[in-house]
């Protein structure tokens, strides 16, 4: 578990330092699929932040509860604003007002 938490680590820091998908792979030694299930995990947790889902729920809601505290002390690191996270997550596509409007 120890090697699999510091490979999601690595490659959460890769995308949040503006690396592609492709590229963090190239830059570890692991599999596509793993570096993928670690980013869209990635993008679940910051959704759920900006919305504000509490703590507790988030793992439920992403399934992955025992990654859920790594998540948040890296993105809250990395975006300590609210607006911060919004420019970010505006930048990989997401449109917050149609999410927030329920569209």
């Amino acid at each position: 578990m120890g090697s699999t938490l510091t490979h999601k680590t690595i490659v959460v820091e890769l995308a949040l330092s503006g690396l592609t998908t492709e590229e963090a792979n190239l830059r570890i030694i692991h599999t596509p699929e793993a570096v993928g299930s670690y980013l869209r995990t990635l993008d679940q947790v910051l959704i759920l932040l900006y919305f504000a889902l509490p703590e507790t729920p988030m793992g439920r809601v992403t399934g992955h509860s025992h990654l859920r505290k790594e998540h948040l002390t890296l993105e809250q690191k990395r975006f300590p604003t609210r607006e911060q996270l919004a420019t970010y997550l505006r930048q990989k596509g997401a449109n917050l007002d149609e999410v927030a409007l329920g569209r």
